[in-house]
Parts: C-alpha cells; sequence; structure tokens
C-alpha cells in the first residue's frame, strides 16, 4: 500500500481534508486520517467490498474507512487535490498544454443509479460511461461521468468548463492550445463550442475518411484508460451514487499524478506510472 500512498499524495491530499470537532460527550479516539486514507486505497487498488478491509492494516473497519470516504467526497476532497497536483506538474513543466485529448471509456454497472443506463455496446445491460481529458503526454487533467448510453459529445460542455478551473489552477493559463478527439465528437456544435473557447479544434469530423494520422498522437488517453485499469473498484460501477463513483475516478487520477510528480521524469522520457505494479 505504500507504494500507492506516497509523500506526494499525501501531502496534496492532507491539505483539503476538512477538520473534525471532537464529541463534547467523548467517546472513541478518531481513527487517524492516514491510516483511513491507506484503507480507501486499497480498496480502489483491490477492488473488494468495504467490509472486507482486512483489519490486520490498521486502518480501522471497513465501515470506518466508507464513512470517511463518503465524508471527503461531500467536501470535494478529491478534485481540490487532483487540481493541486496538476497545478505542481504545471510548475514543474512537466504538462503539455498545447493539446488536450478527449476520450470516455464504458463499464458496467452493478448497482444501478441515476449516474447508469443501457449501454449500447454490453447488450443494453446497466452501464456508466467515463469521460477523459488528458494532456499531450497522457496525464488526466479531467474526469468525469455519466450513463453509458449518453453520446460522447454531450459530455464536452461540463469537459471544458472543468478544464477551464483547472488550468487556472496551473499558473494562471485558461485556455489549451487544442483539442483532439475521434469522431464521436465531430458533431458541428461540438467544434463550434470549442471554437467559442478560443481553442483550435482537432477533433476528427464526422463521416471523414480514416487514415488522418492523428491516431499516431491520440494514443495518449487509450493509455491513460489503461492505467485506470489497475484500478479494480473503478473496472466496473459497484457505487450507487455518482459521487461516490466520480470520487473513486478522481481519486485515481490523483494517483497517477503523484506518480507523476514523484518520478519528475522530463517531458521526452516516456512515463509508466504501473511499470513495476505487481
Amino acid at each position: 500500500m505504500d507504494t500507492l500512498l506516497t509523500d506526494e499524495l499525501w501531502n496534496a491530499i492532507a491539505l483539503f481534508l476538512p477538520d473534525h470537532r471532537p464529541s463534547p460527550k467523548g467517546g472513541r479516539r478518531r481513527v487517524p486520517n492516514k491510516d483511513c486514507l491507506r484503507g480507501i486505497l486499497f480498496v480502489l487498488r483491490e477492488g473488494i467490498r468495504w467490509q472486507s478491509l482486512p483489519k490486520a492494516m490498521g486502518c480501522g473497519s471497513g465501515s470506518t474507512c466508507w464513512r470517511r470516504f463518503q465524508e471527503w467526497t461531500a467536501a470535494g476532497v478529491w478534485h481540490k487535490s487532483h487540481c493541486d497536483l496538476a497545478a505542481t506538474l504545471g510548475e514543474r513543466g512537466l504538462l503539455n498544454l498545447e493539446r488536450i485529448v478527449a476520450d470516455s471509456a464504458s463499464c458496467r454497472a452493478h448497482a444501478g443509479g441515476e449516474h447508469t443506463g443501457p449501454n449500447p455496446t454490453d447488450r443494453a445491460k446497466a452501464g456508466c460511461k467515463r469521460h477523459l481529458l488528458t494532456d499531450g503526454y497522457g496525464i488526466p487533467l479531467v474526469v468525469t461521468v455519466g450513463p453509458a448510453n449518453h453520446r460522447d459529445e454531450t459530455a464536452m460542455p461540463e469537459l471544458l468548463w472543468v478544464l477551464w478551473m483547472v488550468l487556472g489552477c496551473i499558473g494562471g493559463r485558461r485556455r489549451a492550445g487544442a483539442v483532439q478527439a475521434d469522431r464521436g465528437y465531430g458533431f458541428p456544435w461540438t467544434i463550434a463550442l470549442v471554437l467559442a473557447w478560443g481553442i483550435r479544434s482537432l477533433i476528427a469530423v464526422r463521416g471523414s475518411a480514416h487514415g488522418s494520422g492523428l491516431g499516431h498522437t491520440r494514443f495518449v488517453v487509450e493509455r491513460t484508460h489503461s492505467w485506470f485499469g489497475h484500478f479494480r473498484r473503478i473496472v466496473q460501477c459497484y457505487e450507487r451514487q455518482e459521487a461516490h463513483f466520480l470520487g473513486m475516478q478522481q481519486l485515481a487520477a490523483c494517483v497517477i499524478c503523484a506518480r507523476r510528480v514523484r518520478h519528475g521524469r522530463q517531458p521526452a522520457e516516456e512515463f509508466q506510472p504501473f511499470a513495476q505494479a505487481a
């Protein structure tokens, strides 16, 4: 678990953890936040049930970690930490903001909820979709979720809005150089929206011929989806609430960004955060 909870990740998350006031009635001492975060990360990586969290880890019970995850999700800890890590990467020159790449990936949902819908690629079974914006090197900058039956381009307005907020944390820069995406986003209104934000569009137009060569640079977002696949809890959706599923996705993005901060690779070097994963 120490391979996930690095100092860089803990320092970014600890900044935004809400204060806890002890009850005047007393009671058992509260489990330390760092121990609970270890338990949450273990559930995220291994994909186990909360009640199956091993007590030998010293992270408290599964119920304790679940309540802490619920509390921190409601406080927006994961999104704030993700923005902080992105700002750190920007300050160190480890981001390529001249090109932003968009893509989505679907997964099956087991618990239902408003964030699920019939997946057209999985015999109309309930599913979710992860929408992702990465920089030119594949570092996740924005992650959102939605029903699997919603088309990719419908998420673009929210993605651009969140990107604007994230870029505001990176040296005050509010616009990327260009947005690149496949034909699933290539509707006229989507391209016009990107241009309206003052961003150059590299989105493949609907109905255009294949073989444009953009796949040679768009592969980075596909690789990032594979990085998310290392976290078994989000390979499929087990959450009943959209906020909890999104929180798990944002926490996974924090882990990826924290590994980039820790390695400190130069942009020209290949970055594989899970090259030594078990």
